[in-house]
């Protein structure tokens, strides 16, 4: 059946999702602070001084105010939260309470708050997710070699961080998240972490870009019995490099692989026959499932395709799709989504806030990347409890992100009332097919359209 809506202009499948409400959410969000709150030995740097004391700035208040916080400086942020009262805390009061806080205390609340989401949507049976990383500036911190860069003479140095997450293309939340330094980083590595660590089961389709063409990915997809369309480089050095692909706009090939360590003429020495589709991995290599010098194989199954874009140009993936449920329209339908995680990057970069960091210091800016994706995720699940059907409207709809963002922050402080009333009427049209060029624009002017809504 999924086959016949794919071939006849590729229908997707939305099913209805799980009605977290804005204030189910809340519930939810709170009590698992309050239980961190309880024993925060595991979350802190000094087990069993830190947060003991009774203080205005409580382990949960601070969690609160890293959640919720605008891009306004520290100070206006203490004094809305306090309403003025002359019991606020000082800026300085605020700095010395979070740092005590180790990263991991975001980083946990994030991965358990995301696991008691029950997103519903899925794509053909299967849930959709993209990878990609994405990089992020905060203050300069030479203290940080491994993330810090100099700059110029005529440049201030800045600390950079890379982003690699999954996400679930068709409910809009962030499943996974790896923050690596600038110097540190390696998205395939994230990919095979996150993918074997993940909580998404039932079957699974992930989309990705060319900077994860590795046969190492691709092993650790099929050990978690995932299907995958990669995109790769067909004339440089990688999976397709060396095999007589066709000369044409447009192809589906299927190929296996026999992966190895050994070079044909070691492997002769030793008496033991090439493999007819032999692929040795380089020692330079990273492959999990094979020592150095190891005379054992891998084999490997996959589609190799060529597709043609709306503007001429071509594209070639890898999939382990089936070909009859998966044909080359239906593929290119389905790459197609993976743009998705773009625009939710930028989302969370100017509607959250992401890039007004109010920290340098390295596990102080962990603080506020976790912070700032769960309060995404938090967003996208309240969006769920929005029909946002219109009956005979000629485009769909869906809640305007960017307000429901303020809402939902306002409702987190607990200055707003239940922002599900004001979602419902906040919605946009969805209108597919309209592009517009990229601006090509020098130095930090930003539109107001991408003014933070946190």
């Amino acid at each position: 059946m999924c086959g016949e809506v794919l071939k006849s202009k590729i229908a997707f499948q939305e099913g209805p999702c799980m009605r977290h409400t804005p204030k189910l959410l809340r519930e939810m969000l709170l009590s698992m602070i309050r239980k961190m709150g309880e024993h925060p030995d595991q979350y802190v740097r000094q087990p069993g001084r830190d947060f003991t004391r009774p203080r205005t700035l409580t382990f949960e208040t601070v969690i609160s105010l890293l959640l919720t916080m605008s891009e306004n400086s520290i100070g206006k942020i203490l004094i809305g939260r306090f309403q003025n009262s002359e019991k606020t805390p000082s800026a300085s009061a605020f700095v010395q309470q979070r740092q005590k806080l180790l990263p991991a205390a975001l980083e946990t609340l994030f991965h358990r708050f995301t696991a008691l989401l029950r997103p519903e949507k899925t794509f053909c049976g299967c849930r959709l997710l993209a990878v990609d990383g994405s990089s992020l500036k905060s203050a300069a911190c030479p203290e940080d070699p491994a993330s810090y860069r100099p700059g110029t003479p005529r440049q201030h140095g800045w600390n950079l961080w890379h982003m690699n997450a999954l996400f679930d293309l068709e409910n809009g939340i962030y499943t996974d998240l790896i923050v690596q330094k600038e110097h540190e980083k390696n998205e395939c590595r994230a990919l095979c972490q996150m993918a074997e660590r993940s909580r998404v089961f039932g079957k699974v389709i992930l989309l990705a870009d060319r900077n994860y063409e590795s046969c190492n990915n691709l092993a650790h997809l099929e050990k978690r019995n995932w299907n995958y369309l990669i995109r790769i480089r067909d004339k440089a050095r990688g999976i397709a490099y060396g095999m007589p692909l066709p000369d044409q706009p447009e192809f589906d090939i299927p190929l296996k692989l026999t992966l190895g360590r050994l070079t044909p003429r070691q492997l002769e020495t030793r008496g033991i026959a090439v493999p007819k589709s032999y692929y040795r991995i380089p020692p330079t290599m990273t492959f999990d499932f094979l020592e150095s010098n190891s005379p054992d194989f891998y084999e490997i199954s996959f589609r190799i395709v060529r597709l043609q874009t709306d503007s001429g140009n071509t594209e070639t993936l890898i999939t382990n799709l089936d070909p009859d449920r998966f044909p080359l329209a239906a593929l290119k339908a389905l790459y197609a989504r993976r743009w998705g995680i773009e625009t939710s990057f930028r989302s969370l970069k100017y509607a959250v806030g992401l890039i007004h960091l109010h920290a340098k210091k390295p596990d102080l800016v962990l603080q506020e990347v976790f912070a700032s994706f769960l309060i995404f995720n938090f967003t996208q699940a309240a969006a769920w409890a929005v029909d946002a059907s219109q009956g005979t409207a000629k485009y769909k709809h869906h809640v305007n992100f960017s307000d429901a963002v303020f809402a939902c922050c306002a409702f987190l402080r607990r200055s707003a009332a239940d922002p599900l009333p004001l979602l419902r009427r906040r919605l946009l049209p969805l209108r597919p097919g309209r592009t517009a060029p990229r601006p090509k624009i020098t130095g930090n002017r930003i539109s107001a359209c991408y003014a933070s809504a946190r």
